[in-house]
């Protein structure tokens, strides 16, 4: 039992360092759409496997988490017993864990600072990606086959095939954009910058998606707008308050129109 007990602890200390781990990676992936779009890796993982990872060792968390309460838990009885040896949820150090957890809680749900500024870096972090590598011409891109995916982007088919076997790329017609790129050991975008007129891989890198997410900094970083004549353009339209790390969505909200249409206008002001 008392070998047990030490593996316990063992074995929630070292779950711990992996959800840690995959937790900062996490943190740090491109979005969803990017990552696929691009197969991104980080130590020959990719974000998928970031998240099965991360989810796999929070199973084996909780299990040894409640192992390590059960056997320490006349300490923890302990920890909570005031001067007269009885369990009191008024004690200071009860009160103090509460009192962090909650602060955590309501802070991250109110968006008040330092909590603000974590959620705001992560943010930044996965937007900047997005400005690296640019995005799908639409959604789940990757999982279309190239038949669909070239009348989606405009493309000849014919045409298509003769630009990849060019290449020398293996790949069938019905196969989906993921599975020929793994097939060759290259990504869904080169495979569509390959197969895309350049006209086109111009057009779609002029393309914002999204563009209620993006904040105008992301924006001002990605050359679609001036930030300074964007933020005075938008004060003089009555929202004084604008920062640059505001997203489109609630500038449109508070001007009472479309990110779209809001973006499309500060575009002009370049």
């Amino acid at each position: 039992m008392k070998s047990f007990r030490k593996a316990t602890s063992l074995t929630l200390g070292i779950s711990f360092l992996i959800m840690s781990y995959t937790g900062i990676m996490l943190f740090i992936v491109p979005k969803g759409k990017v990552a696929y779009w691009v197969d991104w890796h980080l130590f020959g993982l990719s974000k998928e496997q970031y998240g099965e990872l991360h989810t796999t060792s929070m199973v084996v968390m909780l299990i040894f988490s409640g192992l390590h309460i059960y056997y320490n838990w006349s300490a923890i009885v302990n920890y909570m017993k005031n001067k007269s040896k009885k369990i009191s949820f008024t004690g200071k150090d009860f009160l103090i864990a509460v009192a962090i957890n909650l602060a955590f809680v309501v802070g991250t749900l109110t968006m008040t600072p330092p909590f603000y500024s974590i959620i705001k870096m992560e943010n930044k972090i996965k937007d900047n990606w997005t400005v690296k590598y640019g995005e799908p011409p639409y959604g789940h891109a990757e999982d279309s086959s190239l038949r669909v995916f070239c009348k989606k982007i405009g493309v000849d088919f014919n045409e298509a095939v003769e630009k990849l076997k060019a290449k020398k790329w293996e790949f069938k017609g019905s196969d989906n954009m993921i599975n020929i790129a793994k097939q060759n050991g290259i990504t869904p975008k080169d495979i569509y910058d390959a197969i895309s007129p350049q006209n086109a891989i111009q057009s779609s890198a002029n393309e914002v998606t999204n563009v209620g997410r993006k904040t105008l900094e992301i924006l001002s970083d990605m050359q679609k707008i001036d930030l300074e004549k964007s933020m005075e353009y938008i004060k003089k339209k009555g929202f004084v308050n604008v920062q640059k790390d505001t997203k489109m969505k609630t500038i449109a909200d508070e001007l009472d129109t479309e990110p779209y249409e809001l973006y499309t206008k500060l575009k002009t002001l370049k």
